[in-house]
């Protein structure tokens, strides 16, 4: 893993989980906004649990399966991008070097 790509993955990893968590919070209605993190805890969160914090975000706001469900499926997600563009730097990588 290169520099670039770490540098790559670990910006995506906090700008993607951060948007999909204030996505939810910009639809929410005010009684799932009191259960939400403060802005100090949200940062926290999205910077050292990174994805993971997604199923724990609409778990808090929702606290239902389904809230659950919703997150898990939203971390999956975000977890896929993260994988298929490391993945495409790493072949762009490959295509440099020969």
């Amino acid at each position: 893993m290169s520099v670039v790509d770490l540098v790559l993955q670990l910006g995506l990893q906090i700008t993607l989980t951060a948007w999909v968590v204030r996505r939810d919070m910009r639809r929410a209605p005010p009684e799932r906004l009191v259960r939400a993190w403060n802005d100090a805890s949200f940062w926290s969160a999205v910077v050292v649990f990174g994805p993971l914090c997604i199923p724990v975000h609409f778990v808090r706001t929702r606290r239902t399966l389904l809230g659950f469900l919703i997150g898990a499926a939203w971390m999956i997600a975000v977890m896929v991008i993260l994988a298929l563009i490391s993945e495409g730097v790493a072949r762009i990588g490959d295509l440099a070097r020969t």
